[in-house]
């Protein structure tokens, strides 16, 4: 079971409020900050806390007791001066993870000297996730480990029903994770491993021998 952890998310738009929201619900204390009454006021019952704060005036974070959270997420939309502020001042006070939404390329780099540990541009993030899902339709999810490893999880084609794993992979360097059939996970499949129709695997390796496989499917 995961640790429950105490989170702040500055910035309650559609953004915010949605990463405020799942983590309400996975357990988490939240405390959700904006400007805007009525954005504070929809998510008042919806998250553990929800205020009405300018967090470009650090007496606002000292008074909410900032320094004192596990990590705090600055969803900011357009203001690209008070994400700055914030993140500095939440570094200041103390906290160890600053997640930071940045807008432009400039303003990610300001935001890393700035001491944010991760920095969240979601447009392009999501830009490239959907790019990738139309270039491989097959490709379910995907997780990149670094810049050149990544693990992806894909659906069963047509065409490889009845092969095996190892009539998949090849001479490819491509580590099998976990088949799953029928909602049953089964870890670390071998090679005589059967594919049937609506079976989805977890595949690991770098990414030449990845893009090889997808397309040969």
């Amino acid at each position: 079971m995961v640790e429950q952890q105490q989170f702040i998310v500055i910035g309650l738009g559609v953004f915010g409020a949605t990463i405020a929201r799942e983590l309400t619900r996975l357990g988490h204390d939240v405390l959700g900050i904006d400007t805007d009454a009525q954005r504070v006021d929809r998510m008042a019952d919806e998250i553990t806390h929800a205020v009405i704060a300018d967090v470009t005036d650090e007496s606002s974070l000292v008074e909410l007791n900032a320094g004192s959270y596990d990590v705090a997420v600055v969803a900011i939309g357009r203001n690209v001066e008070a994400t700055m502020l914030a993140t500095l001042q939440l570094r200041e006070l103390g906290v160890e993870k600053v997640w930071a939404k940045a807008l432009t390329n400039q303003h990610h780099r300001i935001l890393e000297r700035l001491g944010a540990t991760r920095i969240i541009a979601p447009e392009y993030e999501m830009g490239v996730r959907i790019s990738q899902e139309l270039n491989y339709p097959m490709v379910h999810d995907y997780l990149s480990l670094d810049d050149d490893y990544f693990v992806v999880e894909f659906r069963a084609t047509d065409d490889l029903v009845d092969k095996t794993i190892g009539d998949l992979v090849g001479e490819l360097d491509v580590k099998p994770l976990v088949a799953k059939r029928h909602k049953q996970a089964h870890t670390n499949p071998d090679h005589t491993w059967t594919i049937l129709a609506g079976d989805k695997l977890v595949l690991s390796g770098q990414l030449e021998d990845l893009r090889k496989l997808v397309n040969n499917l």
